[in-house]
């Protein structure tokens, strides 16, 4: 044999074993023809080999890719298959929204105890006639620093009576606008922010009789917030799992359905 030929056979062998890199079904279609394609512009004396061969090798890259995403297309494009991994997917972005607003619903609502109480039992001294002065606890409570709960007593025009709380040296004012509707509903349970960096779970409920008002108890939403920020991240780290559980179900599933050619 000569330096040609073995060098021929060895070309030929690489391109045989090359082939056996596309899907079976194209393989079964077309490898013969390939193979008799390249065996004869092997022996095309006008062709050189320098020529041919980057001209081989970037035909089978690209074939390999179109040939591959054409397989995974048709194994996995499937209406029915596609249609039900959406459908689990949207499942579980549904079970991973409850898993955060159900227990998120529950910190919140918690975080207004003990601020409940405390506002009814300063609202019924105070209509007793019990002077706002003796009926709030003495102390302050830095509202900037402090998560321990607080009693602000106001005046039916919303000013400041008696106070544990100061923020910045100051007792905090409440907004027109929610004393009318604490006026109109008796009492209101709101998130507060009486500053730019802090955020409380307040209870403000209305006083009557013969010097009406309102009080405020309320309690900082710092911890809270922490204990919101975790659930949030188990709630995503469950919905990333459950979305990769379907991904892996539907591809293990896709490819053991996949058409079968004759």
């Amino acid at each position: 044999m000569t330096p040609t030929s073995r060098s021929s056979a060895r070309l030929e062998s690489f391109y045989a074993s090359a082939l056996r890199l596309y899907p079976q079904p194209f393989r079964d279609a077309y490898g013969v023809a390939m193979r008799q394609t390249f065996r004869d512009a092997l022996r095309d004396s006008k062709l050189s080999r320098r020529a041919l061969i980057p001209l081989v090798l970037r035909d089978l890259i690209m074939s390999l890719a179109k040939e591959h995403l054409a397989m995974l297309r048709d194994t996995f494009a499937r209406p029915a298959l596609v249609f039900n991994a959406l459908v689990l997917a949207g499942f579980a972005t549904i079970l991973a929204l409850a898993l955060y607003a159900i227990p998120q619903q529950l910190l919140r609502r918690g975080a207004d105890d003990p601020q409940v109480e405390m506002a009814d039992n300063l609202t019924w001294q105070l209509e007793q006639g019990v002077a706002p002065t003796e009926a709030v606890p003495a102390g302050t409570v830095d509202l900037a620093h402090s998560l321990s709960p607080f009693l602000i007593a106001y005046d039916d025009q919303g000013n400041s009576l008696a106070s544990q709380a100061k923020l910045n040296g100051q007792t905090p004012t409440l907004p027109l606008s929610l004393l009318e509707d604490v006026r109109q509903r008796g009492q209101d349970r709101i998130t507060w922010r009486p500053g730019e960096a802090v955020r409380f779970a307040a209870v403000i409920q209305r006083v009557n009789g013969a010097h009406p008002g309102f009080v405020l108890a309320g309690r900082s939403l710092r911890e809270e917030g922490i204990r919101q920020k975790a659930v949030k991240q188990m709630a995503a780290i469950a919905w990333a799992a459950m979305l990769a559980l379907i991904f892996f179900g539907t591809v293990v599933f896709g490819w053991y359905t996949r058409p079968k050619t004759a």
